[in-house]
């Protein structure tokens, strides 16, 4: 199964090893990051944009929507799960609502942070295997792709728009455009269903050294 990867960002870094220490080796995530502070954050999730933030509101006055509007422009599905000692009067803002795993009190034991992401790696997992029983003949179909279109596939599963595809790949936006629809076409999938299937693509690092090498 794909790794899921998550983000702990808190200005205390010494919680934000514990929550993480808690998360990997109780939850069995993979935690990519531990950050202190926005700043180190921006970086870490433009590097690798987990699925799930987990998130102190209370990051010594700085903005928490930074890093949260950048994951979400870099990978759309994510969510992001708030953590806070005060739960009871923090609501997320309601734009946020969709994307919202949870508000977890900081306050308490942390059997309800480990709860509630035991529950969302369940839901993920689950949604992985319901899309597995056709995905081996697609994932078998990206291999007779041509070098530069797997590349592709693997910068979109990465959560990059068109036009950060344009600069790796050195080409203009309206090309990246019309080899997704290319490649969309050759795989017999929608847009939405490319992208879904480029994230697992990346998730299972299939042919990772021969694309890497493109």
């Amino acid at each position: 199964m794909p790794a899921l990867d998550v983000v702990v960002l808190d200005d205390h870094r010494m919680v934000g090893q514990a929550i993480a220490g808690l998360l990997s080796e109780v939850a069995g995530v993979c935690v990519t990051g531990v950050c202190a502070s926005v700043a180190e954050a921006v970086v870490v999730l433009r590097a690798h944009p987990p699925r799930l933030l987990v998130l102190d509101v209370e990051l010594c006055g700085e903005p928490y929507r930074e890093p949260i509007d950048l994951l979400l422009q870099l990978r759309p599905e994510a969510q992001v799960l708030f953590v806070t000692a005060l739960a009871s009067e923090f609501s997320p803002p309601l734009d946020l609502v969709p994307c919202t795993v949870a508000v977890v009190d900081k306050a308490e034991a942390w059997d309800q942070l480990l709860a509630v992401v035991l529950a969302w790696k369940q839901k993920r997992l689950e949604e992985v295997a319901a899309f597995m029983p056709s995905c081996g003949e697609l994932l078998a179909g990206i291999q007779r792709l041509s070098p530069r279109e797997q590349r592709l596939l693997r910068e979109l599963g990465c959560g990059l728009l068109n036009k950060e595809i344009a600069v790796r790949l050195e080409l203009s936006v309206s090309t990246v455009e019309t080899y997704r629809k290319s490649v969309a076409a050759k795989l017999g999938v929608s847009g939405s269903e490319l992208v879904r299937l480029a994230t697992l693509y990346r998730a299972f690092s299939w042919d990772a050294a021969s694309t890497e090498a493109t």
